[in-house]
């Protein structure tokens, strides 16, 4: 793609940084280029402005014009607007701590994977508008991390899905119980439900608290077996408060 003032960008926000007293950078995930930082100069200043802040909050789906980031410079955002306006989650406290965990996730995940990859792209963009119509989020985001790992190159192999441990660090089951860190029956037999159901069967799946906290648990230590850099999300807490209940 040739880039040019005019390039139309699709992307899905992660975070901000401030940037001297009046501006933002915010990491987005796009569509058309993967990874990029755009610099949103001025948008703390007081008075009209094209761009609001609220247009950055954590995972909204933006749609604006810029060209691609040059080497060792940002690009700016002047104008931009919601590609789909969420119906339910700025209003939901539990779904926009969820937002908030996925966004730590994602935005980690991202800084190893910074090419564009339009499939994982259009996951996340799938799942995000599925939550927002959802009113029960059961194990959205236990879901939504196991099955993202497809698109990020370890996927757990379940070809012996019978065997009564899963080895975390070899991404496979097994049948001696292994020195590295595992999961064990019962929670072995649920991680395999999991996967093999679809999102939208998911709820069919029903966790009490503490089976919940062990299972997150197990994939934040699946995750920083496989991706060299990752850590346990900040919001992981308050997180595992918020799913107290089935």
């Amino acid at each position: 793609m040739t880039s040019n003032q005019n390039d139309t960008v699709h992307a899905f926000t992660l975070g901000l940084v401030k940037y001297g007293d009046t501006s933002l950078i915010s990491a987005c995930y796009t569509l058309e280029y993967g990874l990029q930082s755009y610099m949103l100069k001025g948008i703390l200043t007081k008075g009209k402005k094209k761009v609001s802040k609220s247009l950055f909050e954590p995972l909204n789906l933006l749609e604006f014009q810029a060209p691609k980031n040059s080497e060792n410079r940002l690009s700016y955002i002047k104008e931009a607007k919601l590609h789909y306006t969420y119906s339910s989650i700025p209003y939901d406290l539990n779904k926009k701590a969820l937002i908030f965990f996925l966004s730590e996730v994602l935005h980690q995940v991202f800084r190893e994977e910074q090419e564009p990859n339009p499939p994982l792209y259009h996951f996340v963009k799938k799942n995000l508008i599925w939550l927002d119509t959802q009113n029960k989020l059961g194990l959205f985001h236990i879901k939504m991390m196991l099955d993202l790992t497809e698109f990020i190159g370890f996927y757990p192999n379940m070809s012996n899905s019978e065997a009564p441990f899963f080895d975390l660090q070899a991404g496979c089951g097994s049948f001696i119980k292994p020195v590295t860190p595992f999961i064990e029956e019962p929670m072995k037999s649920y991680w395999t439900s999991i996967l093999g159901t679809a999102f939208d069967k998911i709820g069919n799946i029903q966790l009490i608290k503490e089976q919940k906290t062990e299972m997150l648990r197990n994939i934040i230590t699946y995750f920083e077996l496989h991706l060299q850099q990752f850590k346990p999300p900040k919001s992981t807490e308050i997180l595992n408060e918020i799913f107290k209940t089935p």
